[in-house]
C-alpha cells in the first residue's frame, strides 16, 4: 500500500489570507465606484446520468454493472472586481455547487463543491503589469472511502493553488503571460495521491479586429509544467517472470515516493463576431516513475456558438481524446496522471450541446444541455450520457 502521511495545515490557511486580501478593496487605494463590477449567478435544475459511477464495461466476470440515475444541482455564485486608481485592480468570486442523487444506489456520489478565487493586479510599466492570484476548490463527496477506491474516479478532493504573474504587451495587438505558482492537491479516498508540485507556465496571445469590424480573431498558443511529488510511494511491476499485461503491481519496498513531471501545451484558434467558432489542439505527457502512469494525452477541440430563430441560442463543443500508455497492465484504470480540476471533468472524448433561452428579460434564462461521453479509441469499452434542464438566474 502507498505511504500516507497527514496533509500539511499550513496551505489551507494561506487560501483564507490570499481571499482576506483580494476582497478588501478598501485597503488598497481609493475605490471608483463606477468602475465596480457585481454578479450573481444562481442556476437550479434536474438531470440524468445514465453512468453515475463512470463504470468501464470489464471483459471480466462479475464486473460491476453502470448506475443510471436522475439528480437535482444547484449551482449560487458570486463575483466582484474593482479598479484602485489607475494602477490596480482586484477580483474575487465565490462559488457553491451540490449534485443530489434519487437511485439509492447513486447516492454514494452526492457532492457538494465550494470554489473561490481572487487576484491583484498592479501596473508596473506603460506596457507591463504583475499579478497575484489564488484558487482554492473542494469537493465533498458522500461515499466512503472504499466505494470511492472502487470507483476508480471519486470526485472527492481538495486544491489550492498560489500564483503569480507577468503580463506584457508585445506590439499592437499581442499579450505575453509568463506564470509561476504551486499547487497542493488532495485526493481523499486514497491520500497516497495527495501531491505538492511547482507550477510553470508560458501563453502568447495575438488578437486582431476583421477590416469589416464585424469580428475578432485571436490566437493562443502556450506551455506548462508541473513538478508533482506524492505522498504515497511508486509501484513497480513485478518480475520478468510474468505476461508484461499481467503482472501485479506492489509498492516500492524501498519506499521511494511517486514522482511525475506533467508537462503540457495548446495551441487554439477563436473567432468571434455574431457567430463563435473555435478549435484547438493540447497535448499532455505525464512522466511518471510509478510504473503504467506515464502516458501521452492528445485533445483536440471544436467549439461553435450561434443565436438561432425565436432567442435561441446554441452552444456546442467536441473534444476527441487520445491517450498512449507506455507499460502494459491488464486493467488500467484510475486516474492515470489526470488530477481534475472540476467534479465536472472527463478524462474521456466527449460531445456536448446546449441550447438556453431568456425568458424574462436578460436575467432569467431556461437552458438544455446534453453531453456524451466515451473512452478514448483502443481502450475499454466506456458510454456516459447526461441531460440536464435548468434554470439560471443572474443579476450584474
Amino acid at each position: 500500500m502507498p505511504h500516507r502521511r497527514r496533509a500539511p495545515r499550513s496551505p489551507w490557511a494561506l487560501a483564507f489570507v490570499a481571499i482576506a486580501f483580494v476582497a478588501a478593496p478598501g485597503l488598497h487605494g481609493q475605490v471608483r465606484a463606477n468602475d465596480e463590477r457585481v454578479s450573481l449567478r444562481a442556476e437550479v435544475g434536474a438531470e440524468y446520468d445514465s453512468n453515475v459511477h463512470r463504470t468501464e464495461d470489464l471483459p471480466i466476470a462479475n464486473s460491476p454493472a453502470r448506475v443510471g440515475s436522475p439528480l437535482g444541482r444547484a449551482v449560487l455564485g458570486w463575483s466582484a472586481a474593482d479598479r484602485i486608481g489607475d494602477n490596480q485592480d482586484v477580483s474575487f468570486s465565490l462559488l457553491g455547487a451540490a449534485k443530489l442523487f434519487a437511485t439509492p444506489e447513486a447516492r454514494s456520489e452526492n457532492v457538494g463543491v465550494v470554489e473561490t478565487g481572487g487576484s491583484w493586479r498592479i501596473k508596473a510599466g506603460a506596457r507591463t503589469r504583475l499579478g497575484l492570484g489564488a484558487a482554492y476548490y473542494e469537493a465533498i463527496q458522500a461515499g466512503t472511502r472504499s466505494e470511492q477506491q472502487l470507483s476508480g474516479d471519486a470526485r472527492d478532493f481538495r486544491s489550492l493553488s498560489p500564483s503569480a504573474r507577468f503580463l506584457r504587451s508585445v506590439g499592437e495587438h499581442g499579450i505575453l503571460g509568463l506564470g509561476a505558482g504551486y499547487r497542493w492537491f488532495v485526493f481523499k479516498p486514497n491520500r497516497g495521491y495527495d501531491f505538492g508540485a511547482p507550477v510553470l507556465s508560458a501563453e502568447y496571445q495575438v488578437s486582431r479586429e476583421t477590416a469589416d469590424g464585424t469580428a475578432d480573431w485571436e490566437l493562443s498558443i502556450g506551455a506548462g509544467v508541473e513538478l508533482r511529488r506524492f505522498a504515497g510511494t511508486r509501484l513497480l511491476r513485478q518480475p520478468s517472470t510474468c505476461a508484461p499485461d499481467s503482472c501485479a503491481l506492489y509498492a516500492d519496498p524501498e519506499g521511494v515516493h511517486h514522482q511525475a513531471q506533467f508537462f503540457s501545451g495548446h495551441l487554439a484558434v477563436t473567432r468571434t463576431g455574431r457567430v463563435l467558432v473555435g478549435a484547438g489542439y493540447a497535448v499532455q505527457w505525464n512522466r511518471s516513475n510509478s510504473y503504467a502512469e506515464t502516458l501521452v494525452r492528445h485533445v483536440g477541440t471544436v467549439r461553435f456558438t450561434a443565436p438561432l430563430p425565436l432567442g435561441v441560442y446554441l452552444a456546442a463543443r467536441t473534444e476527441l481524446v487520445y491517450v498512449s500508455y507506455v507499460d502494459r497492465v491488464a486493467l488500467i484504470s484510475g486516474r492515470s496522471g489526470q488530477a481534475y480540476t472540476t467534479i465536472d471533468d472527463e478524462n474521456r472524448s466527449q460531445i456536448r450541446a446546449e441550447l438556453s433561452r431568456d425568458i424574462i428579460g436578460s436575467r432569467l434564462q431556461i437552458v438544455g444541455r446534453y453531453s456524451f461521453y466515451v473512452n478514448p479509441v483502443g481502450q475499454l469499452k466506456y458510454r456516459r450520457q447526461t441531460a440536464t434542464l435548468s434554470l439560471v438566474f443572474t443579476i450584474d
